[in-house]
């Protein structure tokens, strides 16, 4: 078979949306789809493995003139070989068409670094509603390590989740007479928080999401609030501080990093992380990434496909 015929899928399952990437190697053709989260150890690994399939009959709906030959798929909160198995069995069985195309799966650091460093070695943060940092440590795939992306109940520092959470205790404190703050404006006029009881009902809601409370932050931090400052400057080094024991074991990492994730998108988060490293590591030069999570999957789908003994 040509090149020209030969597609590929690269899927980023995360934990606000799900990416699918598709390439054509022969003749440069691609597109895009989205779905919905897809956090194993948020959503659970049934719905995880649903909203990859349904992603992938759709993007088999939409595929042009060709045969698709590979998919790889990246999951957020998926931490042993023995749930990614479990997953990728789940996706096969909800998978309607007729295939022949092998898929793989990873969790999502994975396709993350191979996408951001394209291959090169350095360090990769993560900040979105969660977190992580990574390393690229050698020339294959499997040199990598992973530091913190423990989840929302016990880590995810400079995540939104934990930005939002600290928010939600800065408004507490400033309601308790603690220092003032311009959030609780801004908790008062759309979430109708003004007292305890008030709070109290909004955070025990079923829908409510501490996430969504960091876009408030940053604007409040970029306007001069003192508390929201220091909430941001606060996670950012916390993220930061876990690339210590990542230079501990590998203290002649290529001296780069990148960052990605929903939080990095924003011009004033992404300086106060570059400050933070800054302080922490004077020899780290930043480099724009390179590419998406999912067209890093794509990637791996088109080596593994080939055969190459990095993958």
């Amino acid at each position: 078979m040509s090149d020209y015929n030969q597609w590929f899928f690269g899927i980023d399952a995360g934990g606000t949306q799900t990416c699918l990437y598709a390439r054509s190697i022969g003749i440069g053709s691609d597109f895009h789809l989205s779905g919905g989260p897809a956090n194993a150890f948020r959503h659970g690994k049934n719905q995880a493995a649903l909203t990859i399939s349904h992603l992938i009959n759709d993007g088999l709906n939409h595929l042009p003139h060709g045969k698709l030959c590979g998919i790889h798929a990246g999951i957020a909160g998926v931490g042993s070989e023995h749930v990614l198995k479990e997953i990728l069995e789940k996706i096969y069985s909800h998978i309607k068409f007729n295939f022949q195309y092998k898929i793989t799966v990873s969790n999502d650091g994975l396709i993350a670094l191979e996408g951001a460093l394209s291959g090169e070695n350095g360090l990769l943060f993560i900040a979105g509603t969660g977190s992580g940092v990574l390393a690229k440590t050698g020339p294959k795939l499997s040199d990598m390590i992973h530091i913190g992306g423990w989840g929302y109940s016990i880590g995810d520092e400079g995540s939104g989740y934990s930005i939002g959470r600290r928010t939600m205790t800065a408004i507490a404190h400033a309601i308790d007479g603690g220092p003032a703050t311009a959030l609780t404006d801004m908790a008062r006029s759309e979430l109708r928080i003004s007292d305890r009881r008030s709070l109290l009902h909004t955070i025990s809601e079923s829908n409510w999401k501490f996430q969504d409370l960091a876009s408030q932050t940053l604007d409040a931090a970029k306007n001069g609030d003192e508390v929201a400052t220091s909430i941001i400057q606060h996670e950012t080094k916390l993220l930061v501080s876990q690339s210590e024991w990542i230079f501990k074991k590998y203290p002649k990492l290529n001296p780069i990093f990148t960052a990605i994730g929903g939080l990095t998108n924003d011009d004033y988060y992404l300086e106060c992380l570059c400050e933070a490293v800054k302080q922490a590591w004077p020899s780290l030069t930043y480099k724009t990434p390179l590419n998406t999570p999912a067209e890093g999957a794509v990637k791996i789908a088109i080596n593994r496909f080939n055969n190459s003994d990095d993958y």
